[in-house]
């Protein structure tokens, strides 16, 4: 058997790592844009914030020019029905993400959190729970014991 085709017939011809790749590149490219918008007058590190991400986009450009050059064997793309779930989930999750200044954190937990259980087949009921018991574990973690600011949201809190 050649290395193009798995024992179940698919052929691997590397088309979805080089995809893959291409994102990750992508990726690295944005991050190391954004990075270079960070503004500050003063830093206790002696690198400052742009440090950390700029060795991030690096390294993910490092990674996915490696894996764009040799893509190795891959499975074959997702059936109609995953594909549409994964690409409802980055939107759910990218709308959410654009909405959390106005909705809040918990809200947008809620939303991303439930949506994603409700793909990986919980009942209507039990994603409702999930997401509620997910937002929740996320507030807390994050606001107490992390310290983290978290918007509230100012649809919900205005002012």
């Amino acid at each position: 058997m050649s290395d193009s085709s798995h024992e179940d017939g698919h052929r691997q011809d590397g088309l979805s790592g080089r995809v893959s790749a291409a994102v990750l590149l992508v990726f690295a490219a944005v991050l190391a844009i954004a990075t270079g918008q960070i503004e500050y007058a003063f830093s206790s590190d002696p690198l400052g914030p742009q440090a950390f991400p700029y060795i991030l986009s690096a390294s993910l450009a490092v990674c996915g020019t490696w894996y764009f050059l040799r893509p190795g064997s891959a499975d074959p793309w997702p059936g109609s029905e995953l594909l549409r779930s994964a690409v409802g989930l980055i939107a759910v999750t990218a709308i959410a993400i654009g909405l959390m200044d106005y909705i809040g954190f918990l809200a947008t937990a809620f939303i991303v959190c439930g949506w994603a259980a409700y793909l990986f087949g919980a009942s209507a009921m039990s994603a409702i729970a999930i997401g509620a018991a997910q937002s929740a574990f996320w507030f807390l973690l994050f606001k107490y014991g992390l310290g983290t600011y978290l918007p509230a949201g100012s649809l919900l809190f205005p002012g």
